[in-house]
């Protein structure tokens, strides 16, 4: 039988490199791929933004006792993974019968779906009633964090004015391909998008669009880092869990240099994303505060 994406990994838990460093864990996935039929779906997404503050509020989620865990934090099933069939999809999650008997909830975490422009469609055909979490940071700060980032793990060899710079011609291919062809490898997009991830009303608009805006959630990264047990109290309340207190230290901090050239490109980027965040807060009825905020954290 002819492979839908013959390009791509058949099952990109089981390549060579994932085996050989956790055989133990491919046997795992193996038994979770056999099992698959009787594994639940995700109740909610954490979708984004990337260096945001998702990695944190995962985890504070699975210290509630009603909220389950996936294999992985991040499946990117509407990302990488969108050529995969559901049930590759479904043995990512915990049995069905656990998560009725325990009235509990389980989630994806991966921030690359807010900016991923298949996301809602193909999120709706699989999870129609699910409920999504958005964490947004001051755009040019997350533009930032997501620059060091890719420096840090050695995906970006360009300096910080011409990864900017080259962007829209880095990206264009793939951002105008993968709506719609699941076999496409996003990585270029999702990995250099550092202005358009952080257009957040482009997204929003998107998924608005899609979905009942009264299942999602907005919240501002900065109240999670500085007050998170506030927020906790909304995310409880939306996804209709008891109130929690979990240990609310951070998670997956990155810092990035006060470098001249930091500081030379602040002013073009607040400008960059002032009429963007203009309408953001017109569309959410809120101020987010970011105008005047310094470039580092």
């Amino acid at each position: 039988m002819r492979r839908r994406c013959p390009d791509r990994a058949w099952d990109p838990n089981l390549v060579g490199y994932e085996i050989r460093r956790s055989p133990r864990r491919a046997l795992v996935w193996i038994y979770r791929r056999l099992t698959a039929a009787w594994r639940g779906l995700p109740d909610f997404y954490i979708a984004g933004a990337k260096r945001s503050g998702t990695t944190s509020l995962f985890w504070y989620l699975l210290e509630h006792p009603r909220v389950l865990a996936p294999f992985r934090k991040e499946v990117k099933y509407y990302t990488y993974q969108a050529y995969l069939s559901v049930a590759w999809y479904r043995a990512n999650f915990p049995w069905q019968k656990d998560l009725r008997q325990r009235s509990a909830l389980t989630l994806d975490a991966t921030p690359n779906y807010l900016m991923h422009p298949g996301f809602p469609s193909r999120m709706l055909r699989v999870t129609p009633e699910a409920k999504i979490i958005v964490l947004l940071r001051d755009p040019v700060r997350r533009v930032l964090s997501h620059y060091y980032h890719n420096r840090r793990r050695g995906v970006e060899p360009l300096p910080l004015r011409a990864a900017l710079e080259q962007e829209p011609e880095r990206i264009r291919e793939t951002a105008a391909r993968i709506a719609h062809d699941p076999c496409v490898n996003p990585f270029p997009y999702l990995r250099y998008g550092y202005l358009t991830e952080s257009r957040y009303i482009e997204h929003l608009e998107r998924l608005w669009a899609a979905v009942p805006r009264e299942r999602i959630l907005v919240l501002r990264s900065e109240d999670l880092f500085a007050r998170p047990q506030p927020v906790l109290d909304q995310v409880a309340d939306f996804l209709g869990l008891e109130p929690w207190r979990p240990r609310t230290k951070a998670y997956n901090q990155g810092a990035y240099p006060a470098a001249p050239e930091i500081r030379a490109l602040v002013p073009w980027l607040r400008d960059y994303f002032r009429p963007y965040n203009q309408r953001l807060y017109a569309a959410l009825g809120r101020d987010m505060e970011w105008e005047g905020a310094p470039p580092t954290p």
